[in-house]
Order: C-alpha cells, then structure tokens, then sequence
C-alpha cells in the first residue's frame, strides 16, 4: 500500500494458555481475545523497531508473536522482541536494525 503518510506497522502478541501448561475449563474451551497484557507487549515491541525502518517506507509490516511454551525464570516479551527484531534482520524488508531489549526491574 503506497498511499496514505503513514508507515502501516501491525504487531500482534498473542501468549497462548497452554503455554503456561494450563488448558481452558468450562463450557468454551477456546482462548479469548488478547488481553491488556498482550496489548501492552505488542506495543512494546512495535514502538522501539518503528523508527527503524526508512522514512517514506510506506509497505503493510506485519509482525507475529506467538508464545508456544514458556519458561516461568525467563521473560516471553523480551524473547518475542528480540525475535521481531532477528526475523526483520534477515528479512528482505529495509530494515536498519537489530534491536535488543532487557527488563529492568523485577
């Protein structure tokens, strides 16, 4: 999409329940929309890697998180940022990164 003077970046994060070994009980046994959580997350990767890219790169960007499976010690969001920043380095995309990112803080 070239019009419009915006650069159309989407990111989803999207933290899957049995990621965490847990398994939705009741009547629906499907995963509800994204939360605040995810929300927050895909904003937190989407805001550091937008200057990144070249001014008037004017593509549609989409970048997917999925978390699969986790590790309680170890943070998904840092490891989901990191990932976005490596797919779009080997991409073909102008992309003028790598970006990496720490949790400060507990």
């Amino acid at each position: 999409r070239r019009d419009g003077d915006f650069f159309p970046l989407t990111v989803n994060y999207d933290e899957k329940m049995y990621a965490a070994g847990k398994i939705p009980g009741g009547f629906k046994k499907r995963e509800g929309r994204p939360g605040d959580d995810a929300t927050l997350t895909a904003r937190l990767i989407g805001r550091p890697i937008r200057p990144l890219f070249p001014k008037g790169y004017k593509h549609d960007v989409q970048i997917m998180n999925m978390v699969l499976s986790a590790d309680p010690d170890c943070s998904p969001h840092m490891a989901a940022m990191i990932g976005s920043s490596m797919a779009l380095s080997v991409s073909d995309i102008p992309f003028q990164g790598p970006l990496a990112g720490v949790h400060v803080g507990y």
